[in-house]
């Protein structure tokens, strides 16, 4: 009985395997699976990266020295001598003799004529009248001018008060000059009626032999 079970098995078996060899074999040989082609190549570092290659350096050529050239001196012209012109000789300038009478007359027209009597200078003799004086001329002087004393009223006024120092010359023809001002007092007004006190007071001065210079402070002070 097993016998004929593992005959009809492999019976079975044997004719499953016939009929699906034929299409392992069509899937082998013809349904095989693309496979891709992959190519192996050794890319060097050389490719991906191209260094440039440096240019060669050229080398400067020497050029052989050319031939100097001589060089010719230049001759220069002789200079040609140059003939002195003649100087011309000066003739001699006659000179006309004056006859000797003119000179004779010159010297004694010159003996004759007076020389200028020069005058002497005339010394001036000053005086500095500050107080009482014994000298008569002096004290007349100062009577005369304490006479025309002038205080300007606007100086009263204002209380101003100093002291002006005038010079004046007298001369010997009752003539007065030189009316000037040696130190002045800080008043304009006071300075102006000292110069007229003088003016006024020189029609009272006395006579004098000689031409004299005085000096006489004015003194403004309110009592």
């Amino acid at each position: 009985m097993m016998r004929a079970i593992y005959s009809s098995k492999t019976q079975s078996f044997c004719l499953t395997s016939m009929l699906f060899i034929p299409f392992i074999w069509f899937g082998l040989n013809v349904l095989k699976p693309i496979v891709p082609a992959i190519t192996t190549q050794s890319i060097s570092l050389n490719q991906i990266v191209q260094i440039p290659k440096p240019a060669p350096v050229q080398t400067p050529k020497f050029e052989t020295p050319k031939q100097v050239q001589k060089i010719e001196p230049i001759k220069t012209p002789k200079p040609t001598p140059v003939k002195p012109k003649p100087t011309p000789t000066p003739k001699p300038m006659s000179i006309k003799s004056k006859p000797a009478k003119k000179i004779e007359q010159t010297t004694q027209a010159a003996q004759t004529t007076p020389v200028a009597q020069t005058k002497p200078v005339e010394q001036i003799q000053t005086y500095n009248i500050t107080s009482a004086t014994p000298d008569p001329f002096l004290a007349a002087i100062k009577s005369a001018i304490n006479d025309n004393h002038i205080y300007p009223r606007t100086a009263k006024r204002l209380r101003q008060q100093g002291n002006v120092l005038v010079e004046f010359i007298w001369t010997k023809d009752m003539k007065l000059k030189g009316l000037k001002i040696l130190k002045s007092s800080q008043h304009k007004a006071l300075n102006e009626a000292a110069l007229a006190t003088i003016t006024a007071a020189a029609k009272s001065f006395p006579k004098h032999d000689k031409t004299v210079q005085i000096q006489i402070p004015l003194v403004y002070k309110i009592n």
